[in-house]
């Protein structure tokens, strides 16, 4: 009896993880109060976007392309990093922001207030 006890909180705790690791993808660009440099791995050059188990990849590629529209470059993927954000959105991917001919589509704000 005890064993099927545990055998099903471990399925719960398990599901409950990988739940926690579904959470959307966001551009790792943190700043401290006051200060104007990142403390995120960002940059304006290199869009660093954190994710999930679950993250797919459009949205972190529209993330990236959000990001360098902001300079009117396109993303160009670099480098994949495990492990690297936080406990929930542990996958990271890094993109290098290029200029290019071919015309960007416009940034986006993720914030729907005027001002």
């Amino acid at each position: 009896m005890y064993f099927y006890y545990r055998k099903s909180v471990f399925i719960c705790m398990l599901g409950a993880l990988f739940s926690l690791s579904a959470c959307m993808p966001f551009v790792d660009a943190r700043r401290e109060a006051g200060v104007i440099e990142p403390v995120g791995s960002s940059t304006d050059n290199n869009p660093a976007i954190c994710y999930g188990l679950f993250g797919s990849q459009e949205e972190i590629e529209a993330l990236a392309a959000n990001e360098c529209a902001k300079t009117g470059r396109k993303a160009v993927f670099k480098q994949k990093e495990n492990f690297a954000c936080y406990l929930f959105t542990p996958q990271k991917a890094v993109y290098e922001c290029q200029e290019t001919t071919e015309p960007v589509p416009p940034y986006k704000s993720a914030c729907s207030i005027s001002r």
